[in-house]
Parts: C-alpha cells; sequence; structure tokens
C-alpha cells in the first residue's frame, strides 16, 4: 500500500537453487558501477542485483509456507523482503515469544534452501494495534491520553491525535526508544548466524507527527532530518553489537512519488542501502476509492520519482533498491504502468521486491494456484544477478525479449551470472553474444524452465557487453552510433517541423527512456 505521507499531500547472487555456498562475509563491500551507482558487492567483487517480492504476513508459517518459495524460486528471484511484527514479536515487554521467532527462523532457512535473500522488515500499518493497525505493541504505544476515532481510511487515521502522539513518543521517549532497540538486538542476535540474511528494514513506511505550525511537508522534513536518521543510528548501532556483517535498508517517507526529494540524513555505518517505496498515489487512491480508472496515470510520475530519489544517493553514495512497489492487477490498462515502473527501477535501482508474495487477488505477484497472473506477470525477466565488473547500463527490452548488459572491467573475480525464465521469455532457445560474438556459455538448470548463465569475459580494460536475444530471432546488442552535432546552419530560414517532438531538452540517455 502506498506510504502515508505521499497519501495524505495529494487529498534474490547467491548460490544454487540447492545447497549454497558460505560467503566470505567479511570480504562483502560495495562497488561503483561505472554509470555512478553504487551496489553492494559479493566476496569476489561482483554486483549484485537482488530481484523479489515481499511476504506481509502475520503467520510466517503459511503466508511463506513452501509452495510460496517455491513459486518465488521457479521465477527466478532472488530476494525476499519478509515482515517481522513487534507487537508479535514481544507481546508483553521483555517476553519475546520464541515461536514466532522459530517460524520466521524456519522461513529463513527455507529461503535459503531456495537461494533467496532475506531482508527482515520491522512492520507497521496505522502503527500498531491500539489503533486497529498492526506493527507497534500497545505498551510501546504511548497515545498521551489523546483521542483515536477511525475515519474510515488508514491513510487518514495517521493523522489521528492519538497516532501522532504515538509517533512522537517512539522518536523521542527514553523508555520506549530503549525498548525498540532492544528488540532489534533481540532480532539481530537470532538471525545472524544465516548467511542468506543480507540486512534488516528498520521501519516500514515511518511517520510522524505534525507539530504546532508546521504542515505536513515542514513535519516531513523535520521528522525525516532530526527524528527518523537519529532513529536509525541508534538502531544501526544497537544491531551492530550482535551481528558485524549485515546491511541496514532505511525508508524515508514516500514523499518521492510526489517529486519531492527525502530530507534524511547520512546513517554512520559502512553498509546501508536506501530503500524507498515507489507508489503512484493517484493510482492508489482511484483504487481505494473506486472514484476512476487507475490507468489513467501521468507518465511524467516516473521521471519526478527518479530524480527526487536520485538526491539521496547522490548525497551519500550508497546502494539504492526499492523495498516495496505494486498495484492490484489485472485492471484495463495497468499494464502500461507496470512496465513503466520496472523501466524506472531498471534504470535507477540495483533491485526490488513486488508487493505482495501471496496467491489470490490483489496485490498477489501468483494466482489461487501459484500460477503467473495477468500483467503482473511481466516482472518474469531475465536479470544478471552478479556482475563481474563495474556497471554501466543494464536493459532488457520486452518486445525484443533482448537483455544488455554492459559493464567495465574491474577487479571483480568470478563469473557474471544472468539468471534466464527460458520458458516463459524464450521457448525456442535462447542465444548469448559477448562482445559481438555468440558464445556458449556454462548453463544450470535451477528449477524447470529456469536457466542460470555463468560466463566469464576476459579481462583487457575495456567495457563489455553481453547480449542475450531469442534463438529463433536474434537481435543486435551493439551500442548505438553517437549522434553527430550537425554543422552551424549559414541560412537564416528556420529548420523545416517534420512533425517530429523536439528532443532539444531530453538531457541524458535515462530522461530520455521516461519520455519515450
Amino acid at each position: 500500500m502506498a506510504t502515508v505521507c505521499a497519501a495524505l499531500l495529494a487529498l534474490a547472487p547467491i548460490g544454487t537453487a540447492g545447497a549454497q555456498d558460505e560467503p566470505a562475509w567479511d570480504a562483502w563491500d560495495q562497488v561503483t558501477g561505472n554509470n555512478g551507482s553504487e551496489y553492494i558487492a559479493d566476496s569476489q567483487g561482483r554486483a549484485l542485483q537482488l530481484r523479489g517480492v515481499n511476504i506481509k504476513t502475520g503467520n510466517p508459517a503459511d503466508g511463506a509456507r513452501d509452495e510460496v518459495l517455491d513459486a518465488i524460486a521457479a521465477r527466478g528471484f532472488n530476494l525476499l523482503r519478509l515482515s517481522l511484527f513487534w507487537e508479535q514479536l514481544e507481546p508483553q515487554q521483555g517476553d519475546f515469544d520464541q515461536a514466532y521467532l522459530d517460524d520466521i527462523d524456519a522461513v529463513i532457512t527455507a529461503a535459503e534452501q531456495r537461494g533467496i535473500w532475506v531482508v527482515v522488515s520491522f512492520h507497521q500499518d496505522t502503527f500498531g494495534s491500539a489503533f486497529g493497525g498492526h506493527g507497534i505493541p500497545p505498551w510501546a504505544t504511548k497515545d498521551d491520553g489523546l483521542p483515536f476515532e477511525p475515519t474510515g481510511s488508514f491513510l487518514t487515521d495517521y493523522l489521528q491525535p492519538g497516532v501522532q502522539a504515538a509517533w512522537e513518543n517512539l522518536y523521542e521517549d527514553p523508555e520506549i526508544r530503549a525498548a525498540q532497540a532492544n528488540a532489534w538486538t533481540h532480532v539481530a542476535a537470532e538471525y545472524a548466524d544465516h548467511p542468506n540474511v543480507i540486512g534488516y528494514d528498520l521501519l516500514n513506511e515511518p511517520f510522524g507527527k505534525i507539530r504546532e505550525g508546521e504542515d505536513l511537508l515542514t513535519a516531513a522534513k523535520r521528522v525525516e532530518s532530526v527524528q527518523l536518521t537519529a532513529m536509525y543510528q541508534r538502531l544501526t548501532d544497537a544491531i551492530r553489537t550482535v551481528d558485524a556483517r549485515s546491511w541496514m535498508f532505511i525508508e524515508a517517507p514516500n514523499l518521492a512519488s510526489l517529486g519531492i526529494s527525502t530530507s534524511l540524513g547520512r546513517v554512520d555505518d559502512e553498509r546501508v542501502v536506501f530503500f524507498p517505496h515507489l507508489y503512484n498515489t493517484d493510482i492508489e487512491f482511484e483504487i481505494y476509492n473506486g472514484s476512476g480508472d487507475p490507468s489513467g496515470f501521468n507518465p511524467d510520475f516516473f521521471e519526478g520519482w527518479a530524480t527526487a530519489i536520485a538526491t539521496y544517493t547522490d548525497t551519500y553514495p550508497v546502494p539504492m533498491m526499492v523495498g516495496e512497489w505494486g498495484v492490484p492487477t489485472p485492471y484495463p490498462g495497468i499494464d502500461r504502468y507496470i512496465a513503466e515502473v520496472l523501466e524506472t527501477m531498471e534504470a535507477t535501482t540495483s533491485g526490488w521486491a513486488q508487493f505482495n508474495g501471496c496467491f489470490g487477488e490483489g496485490y498477489c505477484t501468483f494466482g489461487p494456484e501459484g500460477e503467473d497472473r495477468e500483467q503482473i506477470d511481466q516482472i518474469v525477466q531475465p536479470f544478471a544477478r552478479a556482475i563481474a565488473g563495474a556497471p554501466d547500463d543494464h536493459h532488457f527490452d520486452p518486445a525484443t525479449r533482448t537483455l544488455r548488459v554492459t559493464f567495465a572491467d574491474n577487479d571483480a573475480t568470478g563469473p557474471t551470472e544472468i539468471v534466464v525464465p527460458a520458458a516463459k521469455r524464450y521457448p525456442d532457445g535462447w542465444r548469448l553474444d559477448v562482445d559481438e560474438t555468440t558464445v556458449e556459455p556454462a548453463v544450470e538448470r535451477l528449477a524447470p524452465g529456469l536457466d542460470l548463465i555463468s560466463v566469464d569475459v576476459p579481462k583487457d580494460g575495456s567495457t563489455h557487453t553481453l547480449c542475450l536475444t531469442p534463438e529463433e530471432v536474434p537481435q543486435s546488442c551493439a551500442p548505438p552510433a553517437p549522434e553527430i552535432e550537425p554543422a552551424p546552419s549559414t541560412d537564416s530560414d528556420p529548420a523545416p517541423d517534420n512533425g517530429r517532438p523536439s528532443t532539444a531538452n531530453v538531457a541524458d540517455p535515462l530522461a530520455a527512456r521516461f519520455t519515450g
């Protein structure tokens, strides 16, 4: 569901499919791509791309049962963002529910067996059960005696006085702050030994109090820069007492969906991932309110989101992935929106988790029997999960079923690995070209109809291109010829109108991709 702040303003490389090798965690780092983006790097220095789904459930044994994990792995996904609710973890202060922890532990183990990384996410909806939501326990909910009256919408419920007070106390009350840090320390101590727990999402969709004299935007800037940044630092420091190797995934209120940059500050740690959400507020309101056509979105949304998101990673050079995005399907025309989301994330991030990895309708990734669903099934694409170089470009064209991956030589070792959903995308076979020469790479069958390509590219100090195309209609992945600037005209007559829109204001290839 959409992050509240934006809505109110608008009123899985990891082993194989079986048991995986132990990574050398202490060698983990991040690597800068030839495109300027940051990536998590494995022990061989390869840039990782993680793609997968969320599983938001109060019952991990069912919501993340084997059938669901099998469906995730069978599509080649290698990431699971798994919800954990504080009120279930610690229903009474100091009394941790070991059965609940064990259920989550079993899911993490099952994901490891399928080659899936896990991000454990502290989830909240409308703060917690004290306000009809789910997340933060009642004993850690201090509403200062202020009222809460349900509004009929979880979005506007966040503005109720009691909820506002609870957010303020979460950030400012010393006892609640200490309890939250203690809860995270307990969780990290439980799961730090799992080699596939890549990190912790410290708080889902954070919000805060609008103080007297503030509007929502002013309050958001203060909450992010002062309270939220300080909270993330406290929790990071607490987790580091029991887990020295995992990554901290941090979120900001979803102002980027309105083209507004976050005011979140730096978290002082060597392993931090910026983990925003991507929801179109207009679409969310249309869906929740049933007031119109949710497919009638403004295509400028994507450029605004991407520009706003980049301001954080430009200031603080950390890897960036999208922790949540999704839309109920099917809706007439909504497949266009999904395609734009995928292209935007491909151009700006190193991974994503679609909401929500369940069987059924609505936001579910899969149908009732675990089958692909109409429209959302386009998320099943080939992608390079480990790149043995400094990434430059990664683009899959659904129309031609062509994946183009370019990277520059660096100190990374080992093969580049590409996940290929062969049955879905290449029923008649695929072909791989390396620097315009067809090769026969090593191929492993991860699951029926799912291939893993491993290719070693000789290092010669240059930039390389891997091109995956259908066997029956191979495409060229040669880089486009550079545009030649026309000589200045000596004729005073204006250039003829050829009927095509001008591209004079397109600043870079990314903008060109957005504007089509």
